[in-house]
């Protein structure tokens, strides 16, 4: 699915529903796009929701990650994917601690 389809209101659904961190990963922009600028629009959405609903609802901007990464980058993706884990546990040792 193109990032440009992802609405504000699916990442708030998973936020609502327990998601510890939410990761939504598309095409490199602008111009790998196969819907023209789909990624761009995404990079906006996702640019307000950090900025200004997340903190509305209490919620950290730092648990929502936008990465663009090809399907060539499996390394690239190995390591959003570790560092996210890293920062979940993090944030999990914090709700303990």
């Amino acid at each position: 699915m193109c990032t440009g389809r992802i609405s504000q209101e699916m990442i708030l659904h998973a936020f609502e529903k327990g998601a510890g961190l939410v990761l939504v990963g598309g095409c490199h922009p602008p111009g790998d796009c196969r819907y023209i600028n789909g990624n761009l629009q995404c990079e906006e959405m996702i640019k307000k929701l950090k900025e200004k609903v997340l903190p509305e609802k209490g919620i950290d901007p730092e648990r929502l990650r936008l990465e663009w990464i090809s399907s060539a980058e499996g390394n690239i993706f190995q390591k959003v994917m570790c560092e996210l884990c890293e920062q979940l546990e993090e944030a999990r040792k914090g709700v303990r601690g």
